[in-house]
């Protein structure tokens, strides 16, 4: 059937929209050409889309548990899913995938009631690794609405608590991953990371979480937030299984089916690259990831501390100061609200490169916005207002100002890099929030409390180098987390120091 024409009225309005001015005789000939040329769409329709072939897993998909089943609030639905025969590094190892990737069979939602009814037809390829590597995904773990919150409370959901103290959230926004390995629900998880997803609630929580080297895991079959700063990872409770999931997903995607990419990525067995000498690694602290506004001097002493420690161990650490630091939360606030919310627009998708697509989730996506965007969390509708408003008032020039500020804090990171291999700074600069009120109660507080945890996380989402957080001494019987950061794609030595520090 052919699609849709439209009318001369429509054309008008899109003139109007788009400031074409045009004139009456302009949008009597534009209107015959533009019907025309919806032939080739007509023609385009009926072309079958290329298939991503999915392995013959077994798939059931399960159920939503019941809060005395799962307390925390950490697992959005059970499933099953299983490759007969599989024989690989993840044998008899269950695992929990955020809310946000794809598992043909099995409905994802984003934590969202905007996609409550999409179940994708494909794998992420992440699942398609992990199943031929012999691992059992039992279950979807709940996340922040679209990922956008680190606090772990705007999920449709629920929040989602912290599995030491249940007054407190798990962070976020892959909240669900973080409580369910701290609660012993599944064996490994995987999390995204765009401004701290993973690294946040993995702190909170008492886990570990890595942030892999932009582009070393694929993003493929994965919701998206933003191209550039897209990441997904291991949420483990020991930097061995971190390794040993890492070098399960971490390789370069097949036909260049993710942008994220370069084109050359060389892994190595990172369970293996766990054993080696400390003694001659060198490990920057920066000054100015600690005592900032919103830090908490407890914290900044924990991870001082930690420091110490590995000086014990034979590491050489010394302090420095890295100025451009301090305009992390500025630049990525900017790619984040508007590099996100386009990509939410758009279906989750971003023109111009020439990855894979994915055609239903971005037909979901916008039909789920259609009908059902008032259902938005609090903090996408904050960030959907601004990114209107700045791109019909600033044309996206502040977009671009941030991405390129970004190159010069990869820079400067990188000249630190020189003669350093980690840098080191507490992970979040508080400990976990107390859950918040209801947002018609206070909404500007349960806003408030969804990005003010970033300052260090994020920088590493817009630089890109590999980033882990370590359990370190808790304060007040929350936990604390201890980042470490290393050169692009030398996340082995980022591993190494993570495991020598949580032996000890």
């Amino acid at each position: 059937m052919p699609l849709r024409r439209p009318s001369k009225s429509d054309l008008a309005s899109i003139s109007s929209r788009r400031h074409l001015h045009l004139s009456e005789v302009e949008l009597e000939d534009l209107y015959e050409l533009v019907c025309d040329n919806l032939t080739l769409y007509d023609e385009l329709e009926q072309y079958p889309d290329p298939v991503r072939e999915i392995v013959p897993a077994v798939r059931l998909p399960g159920r939503r548990l019941s809060p005395a089943e799962d307390p925390l609030n950490a697992i959005v639905r059970t499933c099953s899913v299983k490759l007969p025969g599989a024989k690989g590094k993840l044998v008899g190892k269950s695992i929990g995938v955020k809310d946000t990737i794809c598992v043909a069979g099995i409905p994802i939602s984003c934590a969202s009631r905007l996609l409550y009814d999409y179940t994708p037809d494909i794998d992420a390829t992440i699942v398609t690794r992990m199943l031929e590597a012999g691992g059992h995904i039992t279950a979807v773990l709940n996340t922040d609405d679209f990922a956008f919150s680190g606090g772990g409370h705007t999920s449709a959901y629920g929040v989602t608590l912290n599995p030491v103290n249940k007054k407190h959230t798990a962070g976020g926004s892959s909240c669900g991953s973080a409580a369910a390995i701290a609660d012993n629900l599944v064996d490994l998880a995987i999390g995204g990371d765009q401004g701290g997803s993973i690294r946040i609630p993995s702190a909170w929580s008492g886990i570990v979480g890595l942030k892999p080297t932009h582009g070393l895991v694929p993003y493929t079959g994965i919701v998206g937030f933003d191209l550039t700063i897209d990441h997904i990872g291991p949420m483990t409770r020991t930097v061995e299984d971190a390794a040993l999931l890492l070098s399960v997903i971490a390789g370069k995607e097949p036909d260049a089916a993710d942008p994220r990419q370069p084109g050359q990525i060389k892994t190595v067995d990172y369970v293996k690259a766990l054993i080696g000498d400390t003694k001659k690694l060198k490990i920057a602290i920066v000054k100015e990831g600690f005592g900032s506004p919103l830090s908490t001097p407890a914290v900044d002493t924990a991870v001082m501390n930690a420091a110490k420690l590995l000086g014990k161990l034979g590491a050489q650490v010394k302090e420095v100061s890295i100025p451009e630091h301090k305009t992390v939360v500025p630049l990525w606030n900017a790619i984040a609200i508007e590099g996100g919310v386009s990509s939410f627009y758009a279906g989750h998708h971003s023109y111009q490169n020439k990855g894979w697509y994915n055609p239903r989730l971005m037909s979901a996506m916008g039909r789920g916005i259609k009908a059902h965007g008032g259902d938005f969390s609090p903090t996408a509708k904050l960030g959907t207002l601004i990114a209107d408003y700045m791109t019909d008032q600033y044309h996206g020039v502040f977009y671009g100002r941030a991405r390129n500020f970004s190159n010069q804090l990869t820079n400067a990171y990188n000249k630190v890099f020189e003669s350093f291999d980690l840098v080191l700074m507490p992970t979040t600069p508080q400990t976990a929030h107390k859950v918040p009120p209801n947002p018609e109660d206070d909404r500007k507080s349960y806003i408030r409390q969804a990005l003010n945890m970033v300052a260090n996380t994020a920088a590493f989402d817009l630089t890109g180098h590999p980033s882990i957080t370590v359990p370190c001494k808790g304060v007040k019987g929350l936990p604390v987390g201890l980042m470490i950061t290393g050169r692009h794609f030398e996340d082995a030595t980022v591993l190494r120091a993570a495991h020598a520090y949580q032996q000890a």
